[in-house]
């Protein structure tokens, strides 16, 4: 048996229960992992609310992310019991115990603790797959939300490219831009955003401008890009974009992308070398971590979903 959080019925948090579940019979090529965190992601409030283009069936067990020890193992399985992995892309991971296919598991660098290694799965797997969206090398990008998990994991992959990155950030975190490998970083409440990205570009733009924010921030990301330069939104915190209007696009002869990750991957099997890649990164350079907002208990699983819902500035983590 395992203990787990489930989504009963489609709403808000209050419709989230811990209770218990059969782990079943391990596999060949399974291992059983005892979880030690598990990191939350904003997809999931999505789903719970049953308003997602992606339809799960109720009750589910929520989860997605996490990191853990190998406590068995099953057949032809080379992964040895006691080893520290974490993983991304698992359903049904928010619980004390989870069965996961060996081959989608990442063994944890020495370096980085498990609240570390949980917060890298799926912002690793989310920037690798935009840093292949458009041809960037020895090129100038924008990144908005620059101090948050991905954004973080996304300065660092480009920068390590060739990439010039202008991290876009807010207050403090700006430094974290900056730690993260930007060359340049804008604090979004001092001032016009576009305008000091402009200025650091002596007035040419950037070929592509990352933005998970969407509406508030779409005609400034436009006006930041460089002719032929391409904007790729990956998230609406701010509400969906507007529709496209064609002759915006005239001036510069842009393009304009929604990113999709399933279309950016040949396939599953990719997941943990991109996972790989973020930890290595991570044990090198603490500053691609995104912060943690906030830590529960498993009993508390309602409450770390309900902080996740009011975009907290850094990851909120379950430990079971």
């Amino acid at each position: 048996m395992r203990r787990v959080a489930r989504a009963m019925r489609a709403g808000g948090t209050e419709n989230i229960e811990v209770g218990t579940e059969e782990l079943g019979r391990l596999q060949a090529g399974q291992v059983l992992v005892q979880v030690a965190a598990v990191g939350l992601n904003p997809v999931e409030t999505l789903l719970r609310r049953g308003d997602y283009v992606v339809k799960v069936p109720f009750p589910f067990v929520l989860g997605g992310e996490g990191a853990g020890t190998v406590s068995a193992v099953g057949e032809g399985v080379s992964l040895e019991v006691g080893t520290r992995v974490c993983w991304g892309a698992i359903p049904a991971s928010c619980g004390d115990y989870l069965v996961a296919p060996a081959a989608m598991v990442t063994t944890i660098p020495e370096r980085l603790s498990f609240d570390e290694a949980a917060r890298v799965p799926v912002a690793a797997i989310t920037a690798a797959g935009l840093a292949r969206v458009w041809p960037l090398e020895g090129r100038r990008a924008v990144v908005w939300g620059a101090a948050g998990a991905v954004g973080q994991m996304l300065v660092a992959i480009l920068a390590r490219r060739g990439v010039g990155v202008i991290g876009i950030a807010s207050g403090t975190r700006v430094s974290r831009v900056l730690d993260a490998g930007a060359q340049f970083a804008v604090d979004r409440g001092a001032g016009d955003v576009r305008e000091a990205v402009m200025s650091h570009t002596g007035g040419k733009g950037v070929a592509a401008v990352y933005d998970p924010i969407g509406k508030d921030t779409y005609t400034a990301s436009l006006g930041m890009l460089a002719p032929r330069g391409c904007l790729i939104t990956y998230g609406e915190f701010s509400g969906a974009a507007p529709e496209i209007a064609l002759q915006d696009l005239f001036r510069g002869s842009l393009f304009i992308t929604k990113y999709n990750g399933v279309r950016w991957v040949e396939g599953m099997h990719e997941f943990p070398a991109m996972v790989g890649e973020g930890l290595a990164m991570a044990a090198e350079k603490p500053g691609v971590i995104g912060e943690v907002a906030g830590r529960f208990q498993l009993e508390r699983a309602a409450e770390a979903y309900a902080m996740l819902e009011t975009n907290p500035n850094g990851k909120v983590l379950v430990a079971p």
